[in-house]
C-alpha cells in the first residue's frame, strides 16, 4: 500500500472539497478537521493554535495505524506541517508546503485580524459569508456557482474565535526566530521539503532565501492564486501526485 497523504487547511477549511480520496485511490486520503473546526468546534481555546494542531495531526495519523504519511500544508496549514515535521517520532514522509507561512509579511492579514476584538473579527468573517461571490471577486477568482458554493462551506466550517485565535498564532509563531530554526531543521532532513505557489500569487510569498535554496524543488501552477484548489482542484491535484512517489 502506498504510503498515505495528509492535507491541513489555513484559516478556512478550503481542501475538505477536493476529489482528493477518489483521485489518489487506492492510496489512503485524509482531511481532518482541525482543531476549531468542522466536528472539531468545540475544542477548548488554548488548543486552537500551531503547536497544538501540529500535534493533533500527528495523533490522527497515529490513530489510522500509519507510521508515515506526506503532508500537504495550505497556507497557515504549510506552518502547521513544518512544526509536526519537527515532532517526534518522525511521521512526515514529504512536505509539500503551499504558500504557507514563513515570516510576518505572509501574516498581513493575520495581523490585522489577530489586533480585532472578537466582536470585530466576527463581523468581517461574517460579511464574506455574507458575500461569497464578491469575496472570491476581490481575490481575483471568477467564481463559478460551484466554487461559491465550495467557498460557502469553507467559510462556515469554523466560526470568527477559531480564525482570530490561528491568526493570532500565526503571527506569535513567525514572529520569532525559532520558526525559522525549525524550518532549516527541516530542510537539514531527510524529509523531501517542497514548495507549491501559484502563478499569481508567488511574486506576494515571502520565501526566504535559504528555504528556496534548501527545497527539494518549486513548482509554479499556472493561471492561479493563493486559492488555486479552488479555482482549478483537478490542476492541484495533479501537481501534488507529481511531487509524491508511487
Amino acid at each position: 500500500m502506498p504510503e498515505p497523504i495528509v492535507f491541513v487547511d489555513g484559516l478556512f477549511q478550503m481542501l475538505a472539497d477536493l476529489p482528493a480520496r477518489e483521485y489518489f485511490a487506492p492510496r489512503p486520503v485524509l482531511v481532518p478537521d482541525l482543531l476549531g473546526f468542522g466536528r472539531n468546534t468545540a475544542a477548548p481555546r488554548e488548543q486552537i493554535a500551531l503547536p497544538a494542531q501540529a500535534d493533533y495531526v500527528a495523533a490522527q495519523i497515529r490513530s489510522a495505524g500509519w507510521e508515515k504519511a506526506h503532508v500537504v500544508g495550505h497556507s497557515i496549514g504549510g506552518a502547521v506541517a513544518v512544526l509536526l515535521a519537527r515532532r517526534p517520532p518522525e511521521r512526515v514522509a514529504s512536505l509539500i508546503n503551499v504558500e504557507g507561512n514563513f515570516t510576518l509579511k505572509d501574516a498581513f492579514w493575520s495581523q490585522k485580524l489577530a489586533a480585532m476584538s472578537e466582536t470585530e473579527a466576527e463581523g468581517v468573517i461574517e460579511s464574506y459569508r455574507g458575500d461569497v461571490a464578491g469575496w472570491l471577486t476581490r481575490g481575483g477568482i471568477a467564481p463559478t456557482q460551484e466554487q461559491v458554493a465550495c467557498a460557502e462551506r469553507g467559510l462556515r466550517a469554523q466560526p470568527a474565535p477559531t480564525v482570530r485565535a490561528l491568526a493570532q498564532s500565526v503571527v506569535a509563531i513567525t514572529s520569532g526566530p525559532e520558526y525559522l530554526d525549525d524550518v532549516r531543521v527541516v530542510l537539514e532532513s531527510r524529509i523531501p521539503f517542497h514548495l507549491d505557489a501559484g502563478e499569481k500569487s508567488l511574486a506576494g510569498w515571502d520565501v526566504p532565501e535559504f528555504v528556496e535554496c534548501g527545497a527539494a524543488s518549486l513548482t509554479i501552477q499556472p493561471a492561479v492564486g493563493h486559492m488555486m484548489m479552488l479555482e482549478e482542484p483537478r490542476e492541484f491535484l495533479q501537481l501534488v501526485a507529481g511531487l509524491i512517489p508511487d
